[in-house]
């Protein structure tokens, strides 16, 4: 059975395989992040999402998928939405197009948002438009981080992800399509991109708040 460290990753993991059979063979899908972007079946408690002794049991479109409650309670408390560690699901080369199309949702609810009346309001509506586009940055943010958990480590450490890690049939034809798509220095480059629009942001809206 299938095991996810964290609900955001089920979701995740649900829409990329989705994505992937409606996809011609050979062409890179256009996966859709979890929960908030929509995309996979949502999980409603005691329908598709079951209760057990120790973990979630997700009853999903493409197969059960067991969350355990401790692994789940571990990402809310560090703050790393998808999980600890290194995915046993979802492979390098997926993380780095999730963190494409948090990163581009963000930057376009961002510019819509701007442009609107009175942005910097602090009613109701305008708190949560701006929490949820901090939220779709720092998914950007820790989708990347999961892609850099499979680089390999230490001193001589390669300079891209291996071959070996990249095990769908997205992420083999998304490195074909984009050779340095997970390679160390575009991986940190995105990385430093991502956290600086993140950043200000967050320090423009305090400014002004």
């Amino acid at each position: 059975m299938l095991m996810a460290r964290s609900i955001w990753e089920a979701q995740t993991y649900v829409s990329l395989r989705l994505s992937e059979r409606e996809q011609p063979p050979g062409e890179p899908g256009q996966p859709v992040p979890a929960l908030s972007l929509g995309g996979a079946a949502p999980m409603k408690l005691g329908t598709n999402l079951i209760e057990g002794p120790d973990s979630w049991t997700y009853q999903s479109p493409v197969g059960d998928i067991v969350i355990p409650y401790v692994s789940e309670k571990t990402t809310i408390q560090v703050g790393a939405p998808f999980g600890i560690g290194r995915s046993r699901l979802i492979d390098a080369a997926e993380w780095v197009h999730v963190a494409y199309l948090y990163q581009n949702w963000a930057l376009a609810d961002m510019l819509k948002y701007a442009g609107e009346p009175d942005p910097a309001s602090n009613d109701f509506q305008h708190t949560e438009r701006r929490r949820h586009i901090r939220l779709g940055w720092e998914l950007a943010v820790d989708a990347l981080l999961q892609a850099t958990a499979f680089l390999p480590e230490g001193d001589h450490g390669g300079d891209q992800v291996p071959d070996s890690e990249i095990w769908s049939q997205f992420g083999r034809s998304a490195k074909l399509a984009d050779p340095y798509l997970v390679t160390r220095a575009r991986l940190e480059e995105d990385l430093e991109t991502f956290r600086g629009m993140l950043e200000d942001f967050d320090n423009f809206y305090d400014a002004v708040d």
